[in-house]
């Protein structure tokens, strides 16, 4: 009972004095490694082994050697040690997941669409965090990620990106959209031959959703182009909407046809490869609370995937 009443009294000091004289070799060197004096750490060594009732170095004018009880007690105080360590930094990464600042950026159909639920559940577990989301395009979020202005990026990016890191998340489904009393929404599947002499609406420049679109046009030998451009997903389903033409959409985004009175097909003999990632910085790392939101961000919309290929 005395020898457990003697131990609780050893002090964490202690033990990194003795942890340390051990990897340098000598008190000399690591008095200089722990900032303190030679003096000092043979004293913290002595009250260590009497304080323990064990011997654990064995001292002689050239040099120290543990002994058969120091070597078993070296093995438990560097657990010991590591253990603090941990438990120190897990502690104040904790406190700074409680406050801080998170800026996520999306094209507006995915931050409209994708972000809400997953913001909704990281502001229950953090509420203290503040959240701005970026609704901009995808060519205005690879290079504000890349310069560290933006903690995370969601969205169909290109290959080969400079500056970020790209994390892939799942393969959208492209369905062709018109009005609800439309020809082509009454079948249950639309060939892209069948889209000969339908007015396209179109995404307009470099997107990646256009690129897919005359790939596919090309491939079924339709030569016309889209009659209409527009540079939001939100735009080209008002059109559709109105009547103008079909467009492409995101199988993910079907609850929004709807309410404009449009409804959606799978394209089944050439399905365009958009693969929906999300990336951060290279050339630094995520605060914890970025890491915390990437997190739930990666979970959130993978398990989104898994139930759009369950329903699928």
């Amino acid at each position: 009972m005395s020898d457990i009443l003697n131990a609780s009294n050893v002090t964490l000091k202690q033990i990194r004095a003795f942890v340390a004289t051990v990897d340098a070799g000598s008190l000399t060197a690591a008095a200089v490694v722990v900032n303190s004096t030679q003096s000092s750490l043979s004293v913290l060594l002595r009250e260590l082994e009497e304080t323990i009732g064990l011997r654990l170095l064995d001292r002689t004018t050239r040099k120290l050697a543990l002994t058969e009880a120091g070597e078993e007690y070296l093995v438990h105080a560097r657990r010991i040690i590591a253990e603090i360590e941990h438990a120190h930094l897990s502690t104040i990464e904790r406190v700074a997941r409680r406050r801080g600042r998170v800026v996520v950026a999306a094209p507006p159909i995915m931050a409209a669409g994708l972000l809400p639920p997953i913001v909704a559940h990281f502001h229950r577990l953090y509420p203290r965090i503040s959240i701005i989301v970026e609704d901009v395009p995808p060519g205005e979020i690879v290079p504000a990620v890349a310069a560290g202005q933006i903690d995370c990026g969601l969205g169909v990016f290109g290959d080969d990106l400079d500056g970020v890191q790209t994390t892939t998340l799942f393969r959208e489904r492209m369905l062709l959209i018109a009005p609800t009393e439309h020809m082509l929404m009454r079948k249950e599947a639309v060939r892209w031959a069948e889209l000969r002499g339908q007015p396209i609406i179109a995404i307009k420049g470099q997107a990646r959703i256009r690129r897919e679109l005359d790939i596919r046009l090309g491939l079924a030998r339709i030569t016309e182009g889209p009659e209409i451009e527009v540079h939001q997903m939100f735009t080209a389903l008002g059109m559709v909407s109105a009547g103008l033409g079909v467009a492409l959409w995101p199988s993910w985004g079907k609850r929004f046809l709807s309410s404009f009175g449009v409804d959606g097909r799978p394209l089944i003999d050439s399905t365009p490869e958009l693969w929906l990632s999300v990336i951060t910085p290279g050339s630094r790392g995520l605060s914890p609370a970025a890491t915390s939101f990437l997190s739930i961000m990666t979970d959130g919309i993978r398990n989104l995937a898994a139930e759009l290929e369950d329903s699928a």
